[in-house]
């Protein structure tokens, strides 16, 4: 008899359902956490946001003291804005695990999103030993959520600049067949190829967390982007040799599916 079809008098077959129903309370319970944890966060971080810009202006109307008030409040700025992202990921990864994103599509030019995304680049991500080249024509254009998109290019830029070791990055955007294609190659350490499906899971890294920070969204978020575009997204790294992420999306994809699932009372 096979284990499927086993008796649930048996002791080990009968605490199975049993685990996955635990697995699944478990992880409701993590995702109602994470969820009320990001609101919770934000809240006070809109207030410190506010507080921070009403004061650099004042400081700026005294010119004695305005040098230190603005190097200290942009300090405070730049990580009040650093946890406004950890906040904003972890609710964009709480969405996604519920279900499919639902793009509001848009013409977009993809050349001209992934400067956007370059020139709002946050001070702590810009190093001047880390140079940024792009090969980006205008006239790319397809029909994309361009908030979404622009949480993709910056996800990929920022992995690239945490896992580049301070070398040159290149993207480059151009047309396929049928659609557009996006390059962010960094020449870091590389991954090694058990571990490239992995990185784009929910909480998944290939280095440790000690190293780099992070949460290990981003890849995902990256991931659930594209497909939501109908796209794809995929990488090709060695150890040692650097690591190219890929994103295929086509110019005007199917509206994605929607499944609605019948709950019990």
């Amino acid at each position: 008899m096979s284990a499927l079809n086993a008796p649930l008098t048996r002791t080990p077959d009968a605490r199975r359902p049993a685990r996955a129903s635990e697995h699944d309370a478990g992880a409701g319970v993590r995702d109602e956490f994470l969820t009320l944890a990001s609101h919770e966060l934000m809240t006070p971080l809109t207030s410190l946001t506010l507080q921070v810009q009403r004061m650099k202006r004042l400081s700026e109307r005294r010119a004695e003291d305005g040098p230190t008030w603005v190097a200290s409040l942009e300090v405070v700025g730049r990580q009040v804005n650093r946890l406004t992202r950890l906040c904003d990921d972890m609710l964009q990864a709480i969405k996604l695990r519920s279900g499919p994103l639902d793009p509001e599509r848009e013409s977009v030019d993809l050349g001209a999103l992934v400067r956007e995304v370059l020139a709002g680049l946050p001070v702590e991500l810009r190093s001047p030993s880390s140079t940024i080249s792009i090969n980006a024509p205008e006239g790319i254009v397809g029909r994309w959520d361009r908030e979404q998109l622009g949480r993709l290019v910056f996800h990929l830029v920022k992995n690239a600049i945490l896992f580049g070791e301070g070398r040159p990055i290149f993207i480059e955007v151009k047309a396929c067949s049928g659609g557009a294609e996006l390059l962010v190659r960094d020449q870091g350490a590389g991954i090694a190829e058990e571990d490239q499906a992995r990185i784009f899971r929910c909480f998944e890294r290939a280095s440790g967390v000690v190293h780099f920070g992070g949460l290990g969204l981003g890849l995902y978020i990256a991931r659930e982007i594209a497909r939501a575009h109908g796209g794809t997204i995929g990488v090709e790294s060695s150890p040692g040799r650097g690591s190219t992420f890929m994103v295929e999306l086509p110019f005007d994809p199917e509206p994605a599916s929607r499944v609605n699932v019948a709950r019990a009372p």
